[in-house]
């Protein structure tokens, strides 16, 4: 079976994987619980059905991982990677259809949370899987791991597989992400890491009616998230050898994002010399008629491969002190290093792009991903050099 053979085959399946990503998606495996042993024992199940190995591997009984397994002829492997856990629904009211129906519209659209992120290229593998086992033989081994808390950072998922010397592959394709579809396909080099920082104000309770005697907290925080905010203001040192996978990486954004006002044309351009930063939950006070004595505000904060994360936390740091507000601290998860990212000229991303490239009849764009993927534990817990390509 030839590639164009395996192409049309999987075109003819497009039923078949709107089927499966409408039943991934009925399992509620949003976090803050994050539970993927529905999901694991649905894919399982399809597994089984068709006779492909698999085996599952879990941490916490609650939050398994499963791995479809096929052959090959030779010692080379390559994995397949992507993400069974979702972030949360938000209010149910804001959905046009249920998040967890997994409903299928007559366009044959699926609907629900986790979808594009990422049940339907799971349930794509899956479907993948299955007609690469049909094959009279395979030439590499290829394995399709369905993880865990990969919007957690991959604790139960890719970084327990990776750190127990559970992944093994020479190569890993990631299978989350922007691809950028059949029109603009694009590659992911590398992806985003972070600095999370949490600010928390510390003041003096008071009865609501004299807040004067008291000290409020969310007034400190309030003074203080701005100072926070200024960290995307500072410019990221940068290894030159980043300067034309950055200019790569903002032709497909221009092409693929909102442009429409100056600030998010702004937003772009800014998108890779300087830290992105979003305050993105508040919380503080118990009691309307009680004045608050704490706080806290967590940032999302997030760095181009190569920087340096340390001399970002510490300007974080040194902001919050010039902000000169008594009673509040920064907590900033910091490393040595941000994110990943891999060379265009390896043998890997040729040849992926070359497939692509054939498949799609256009050369794609490489890119570093704003987000971050299970890559970053796979690359630098098991060592397997990983390229994304999700639509």
């Amino acid at each position: 079976m030839s590639l164009d053979d395996i192409s049309s085959e999987a075109e003819r399946a497009e039923k078949e994987v709107s089927e499966l990503c409408s039943g991934l998606v009925k399992f509620n495996s949003a976090h803050p619980e994050g539970r993927t042993d529905g999901c694991v024992e649905y894919i399982k199940g399809y597994l089984d059905g068709h006779g492909i190995e698999n085996e599952i591997h879990a941490n916490d009984p609650a939050k398994p991982n499963i791995v479809a397994k096929l052959k090959g002829t030779s010692k080379r492997r390559a994995l397949w990677v992507g993400h069974l856990d979702v972030v949360p629904a938000g209010e149910p009211d804001s959905w046009t259809h249920a998040a967890y129906s997994g409903k299928i519209t007559d366009d044959g659209r699926v609907w629900g949370r986790g979808t594009s992120d990422m049940k339907g290229a799971c349930a794509a593998a899956m479907v993948t899987a299955r007609i690469l086992s049909e094959r009279d033989s395979l030439e590499n081994s290829v394995e399709f791991w369905f993880t865990s808390d990969e919007e957690i950072g991959g604790g139960e998922g890719a970084r327990w597989l990776s750190q127990s010397g559970r992944l093994k592959g020479d190569i890993c394709v990631i299978g989350d992400g922007n691809g950028g579809g059949m029109e603009l396909p694009s590659i992911d080099l590398g992806c985003k890491g972070g600095a999370g920082t949490q600010l928390i104000a510390r003041g003096k309770t008071a009865h609501g009616s004299t807040p004067y005697l008291g000290d409020n907290a969310i007034t400190k925080l309030r003074k203080v998230i701005p100072w926070v905010e200024r960290i995307g203001e500072y410019r990221l040192e940068l290894p030159k050898e980043l300067e034309k996978l950055i200019e790569d990486s903002l032709v497909f954004y221009r092409k693929t994002q909102d442009q429409d006002t100056e600030e998010k044309r702004d937003g772009v351009e800014r998108l890779f010399h300087y830290p992105t930063v979003a305050c993105n939950i508040i919380s503080g006070g118990v009691k309307s008629n009680v004045v608050p004595d704490y706080a806290e505000a967590t940032f999302d904060i997030r760095l181009t491969p190569g920087s340096k994360p340390l001399k970002v936390k510490e300007r974080i740091e040194e902001l919050v002190r010039e902000a000169n507000v008594q009673g509040v601290e920064a907590l900033v998860m910091a490393r040595e290093t941000a994110g990943y990212y891999e060379s265009p000229d390896s043998p890997f991303a040729h040849q992926l792009s070359e497939t692509i490239e054939r498949l799609t009849g256009k050369r794609p764009i490489m890119k570093i991903l704003t987000g971050g993927t299970d890559a970053v534990s796979v690359k630098n817990y098991a060592g397997i050099p990983c390229l994304g390509y999700g639509t």
